[in-house]
């Protein structure tokens, strides 16, 4: 049996990821470069404002920005899913920047397996970290 071939990108498709590309690394460099202990002008976290109790992905977004920055201790003692989603968004960026450049989709054949292992790695760790919190 042989491999199907790659499936190629139209020209609209590629300046697509491109544009896609754009934003995200954009988006990673203002997490670079914020604050990141205030990276948001306000509270988003609904959860906490209602109960007092953190949130399961409280902290994350102070974790990525700081392991964003390189300094993982701080961002994993702040919410330790936050290296993988650093990492997520890095390879997504280099992923979509790849199909943009390529013509055609990288990684195809993986990339639904390698999603919902990360959804599935970040929620599980979400959650340990969110009970471990609670119960100290």
């Amino acid at each position: 049996m042989t491999a199907a071939p790659p499936r190629l990108l139209a020209r609209h498709d590629r300046r697509e990821k491109l544009r896609q590309g754009g934003v995200l690394g954009a988006g990673l460099l203002c997490a670079r470069l914020t604050n990141p202990d205030r990276p948001l002008p306000f509270d988003i976290c609904l959860w906490k404002r209602v109960t007092g109790f953190p949130c399961p992905t409280c902290g994350l977004t102070r974790a990525v920005c700081y392991a964003l920055r390189g300094e993982w201790s701080t961002s994993v003692h702040l919410h330790p899913a936050g290296l993988v989603v650093a990492a997520a968004l890095v390879a997504w960026l280099a992923c979509t920047i790849a199909d943009a450049v390529r013509g055609e989709v990288v990684l195809e054949r993986v990339r639904p397996r390698l999603t919902s292992g990360f959804l599935a790695v970040t929620a599980v760790v979400s959650l340990v970290f969110w009970v471990t919190e609670l119960t100290i």
